[in-house]
């Protein structure tokens, strides 16, 4: 028996009435082959195409015409795999409505074979428009691979464009692969807030473009940091003007938050050589790394990476995780500096120190660890523990000593510490804990410490300085806080920096200025405290310049709790 179209459409229309015209798909039979046609489509046609069923079923090439040039060819032979294995099909792609729009169908094809062998298979199907949701899921690849503030490709879509070219790189040429930090963008962003931040990011963002050639890969990685790659890259000499490039593009004036701004950036490179073996996650690390040389030296300048810099930081992250761990087995150690009055020689306080006694490096001095738990975040944790320990030694201390005296101690905070929510209740909880009188704990932070953020880090430090905790000022002279800054910080103690102390001599301007820190603390009503006291003639110059208190060698290293112990209650000789 043969199929019938018009026969099926009669007998559903005698059941269940005319076909609906409102309905969005478009239905359809038709018969495949070279010499294939409409036999019917619904009336929906023409809303969805802007054709009328005339038009379609009379002009047997129309749907060949219309389909878009870069999906015919898949279309038309995935239909002809359809007819001839019956299978149904489903399959979505471009076609030209009547007023020329593009439109993205979803077409849903089944054959229908008739049982006398005679007549040939026929399409039954429907198809309605998708666009919207083409361009939804378009948007929302747009959104998972490209950065929605410069429009430059993601993290993600960096790292796939890098595995691609790893996987297919040329024998003869090396990759690039950049990591470009702008300098100081934080100050940008705390200045003249975010708004202008995001204008330089995108300003940043379209100069490096400008630069790269149209192969090159330019993403943002997070924050004012991108990547760049390179695919073909001659060598260094090549490598390395790239970059000089960019700096002096970078360079060049901007304005942004009605402001004109001069920008640096700090730029690490990797390359890769011929025949390398290499994943995208290691040159990018090593590119960072070699981006963090540039900042460490200053900034604005360029670092190609080395194998001593991969190590270290292999070396960097094998002492994160054993601090970690060096954090629960208490493995850390406060050593204490003394605090000495220049007239008596009485042990008035004492810095606490930190120290780690690693069971396989050894006693490890705060530079070996320190640095690398500050940009780690466990600098919060390793602060939290010093604050508890000191309160707890000083109590113990009391104890021994017959009840609390005078003596006090001072902790260092650094900015990432002092900017935490929790800096605050941490401090006075274990004041609490321990029954001290807060006025005995000074919190010292360096100039540049407090002005890094000067809205929570000031608020945290005036909170502490309400509770009765000494605020003191460490390494005065080195930051760059104006005399209103000064005037504002809650500050109890000034710490003249030792760089000043050491240069004091006759006729040394060095002297002029460690005297105009002692009037200004004087002025401030601030205890003044000279650090880095290595000789006697220090200690005269330091007297006759009216500085009540000091420390440094000359008295003291740091020294472990036991040693303390033995000086508490007597004078030391210098």
């Amino acid at each position: 028996m043969s199929v019938d179209p018009q026969a099926i459409l009669q007998r559903i229309e005698s059941i269940y009435g005319p076909l609906p015209e409102g309905v969005p798909t478009v239905s359809y039979v038709y018969e495949p082959g070279v010499d294939g046609q409409c036999l019917y489509i619904s009336p929906s046609i023409e809303r969805v195409l802007g054709y009328s069923q005339a038009d379609w079923i009379s002009d047997g090439g129309l749907w060949d015409r219309l389909l878009h040039p870069e999906d015919a060819d898949r279309v038309i032979a995935a239909e002809a795999e359809c007819a001839s294995s019956g299978e149904a099909l489903v399959q979505e792609y471009r076609i030209s409505r009547a007023d020329g729009r593009v439109i993205w169908i979803r077409d849903e094809m089944t054959v229908v074979r008739g049982d006398d062998g005679r007549h040939e298979p026929l399409f039954f199907g429907a198809f309605m428009d998708v666009t919207d949701r083409k361009r939804m899921e378009a948007e929302l690849e747009r959104l998972a691979l490209y950065d929605s503030l410069t429009g430059l490709p993601n993290r993600a879509l960096f790292g796939d464009r890098l595995d691609q070219a790893l996987a297919h790189r040329a024998r003869t040429q090396a990759i690039g692969v950049y990591f470009l930090d702008v300098d100081r963008f934080k100050r940008i962003n705390d200045s003249l807030g975010h708004a202008a931040g995001d204008e330089v990011l995108r300003e940043v963002a379209a100069r490096v473009q400008r630069m790269l050639r149209p192969e090159d890969t330019v993403a943002r990685f997070g924050g004012d940091e991108f990547t760049i790659l390179c695919e073909s890259i001659g060598g260094v000499l090549e490598a390395v003007g790239v970059a000089d490039r960019l700096q002096r593009e970078i360079a060049q004036p901007l304005r942004a938050g009605g402001a004109e701004l001069r920008l640096s950036a700090s730029i690490g490179i990797a390359l890769v050589e011929p025949g390398e073996e290499a994943d995208h996650s290691r040159v990018v690390e090593d590119a960072d790394a070699a981006m963090y040389r540039a900042k460490e030296r200053g900034g604005a300048r360029t670092e190609l990476f080395d194998v001593e810099m991969r190590e270290r930081a292999v070396d960097a992250i094998s002492i994160e995780q054993e601090l970690s761990r060096g954090l629960e087995r208490g493995e850390l150690r406060l050593y204490y500096q003394p605090l000495v009055s220049l007239q008596s020689g009485e042990m008035v306080g004492a810095e606490a120190l930190i120290r780690w006694e690693h069971p396989e490096r050894g006693l490890l001095s705060p530079d070996k660890f320190l640095p690398i738990a500050e940009e780690s975040g466990l600098i919060v944790q390793v602060g939290a523990w010093a604050v508890g320990e000191a309160c707890r030694r000083l109590r113990d201390w009391d104890r021994r000593n017959g009840g609390p005296s005078n003596f006090s101690l001072a902790v260092n905070l650094s900015a990432r510490e002092l900017t935490h929510p929790d800096v605050v209740p941490t401090v006075l909880n274990a004041v609490r804990r321990s029954a001290l009188d807060p006025h005995r704990l000074t919190i010292e932070v360096t100039e540049s410490t407090a002005m890094a953020d000067r809205d929570s880090g000031f608020r945290a430090l005036r909170e502490l300085h309400e509770a009765g905790v000494r605020i003191a000022i460490d390494d005065f002279g080195t930051g760059y806080s104006s005399l209103d800054h000064l005037r504002e910080m809650p500050a109890d103690v000034l710490k003249i920096d030792r760089s000043f102390v050491a240069g004091m001599s006759a006729n040394s301007p060095d002297t002029a200025l460690v005297a105009a820190a002692i009037a200004m603390g004087r002025a401030l009503e601030m205890e003044v405290v000279a650090e880095g006291i290595e000789t006697n003639e220090q200690v005269t110059d330091l007297r006759e310049l009216g500085c009540p208190l000091g420390q440094g060698f000359l008295f003291a290293r740091p020294l472990p709790p036991e040693e303390i112990d033995t000086l508490l209650g007597a004078d030391i000789h210098f």
